[in-house]
Order: C-alpha cells, then sequence, then structure tokens
C-alpha cells in the first residue's frame, strides 16, 4: 500500500510538473530572440570586413553583412516583436531564417535590384 502512495504521488507530480517546464514565458522568449539578434550582428560585422576585398563577390557580400547588420541594429525592437507575436520557437536556425526573410523583403531587395 505504501508503494502505491508513493508512486500516485509521483505521478501527480510528474503530471503538475511537466507542463510548467515545456512552457516558456515571454520575457525569456524576448531575452534569446534579443541574444540571437545581437550575435547575427558581431557576426554581420565580422563579415562586412570583405569589403575591402579584392574580389568584387566578396565585396558584394561584405556590403550584403554590412547593410545586414544596419538592418538589424536598426530594427531590433520591431524584429523581437514580430517573433513574440509569431510565437516562434526560440531555436537558432529558426530566429536566423525569420531575420534574412525580413532583411531579404526590406532594403536588400531594393539594393540588390539596382
Amino acid at each position: 500500500m505504501k508503494t502505491f502512495a508513493t508512486l500516485t504521488t509521483l505521478m501527480v507530480i510528474v503530471f503538475l510538473v511537466t507542463p510548467a517546464m515545456g512552457a516558456e514565458p515571454g520575457p525569456v522568449k524576448r531575452v534569446v530572440y534579443e541574444n540571437a539578434i545581437d550575435e547575427e550582428i558581431t557576426r554581420s560585422r565580422e563579415m562586412a570586413s570583405l569589403l575591402t576585398s579584392r574580389s568584387p563577390n566578396l565585396r558584394k557580400k561584405g556590403h550584403r553583412e554590412a547593410s545586414m547588420a544596419m538592418f538589424l541594429e536598426t530594427h531590433r525592437d520591431k524584429l523581437v516583436d514580430d517573433m513574440l507575436e509569431m510565437n516562434l520557437e526560440p531555436k537558432g536556425y529558426k530566429v536566423e531564417r525569420f531575420l534574412n526573410e525580413r532583411f531579404s523583403c526590406t532594403c536588400y531587395a531594393t539594393w540588390a535590384a539596382k
């Protein structure tokens, strides 16, 4: 009887704790998104050093990365709010894809068409 009571108590605890662990509150997601954007800005700034390359293709890549860094710095808060509104999973590849799509659909698409 003691074993049954112990197992029942443990099962109740597991059922109550599991949903609480799976849900990620908004402030935690905001921090994850902000950190991901900061990492992307840092990476883009490093790649912007290609602007001084002798290769025209590398200079184009450097210009794109410099533009990306400027875009992310300018629209950081709006991007985080959009990701929260979409309830985007805080996984690195999903955040990176979201940022690339937003960048491509705005200023870079205009620049690349010229």
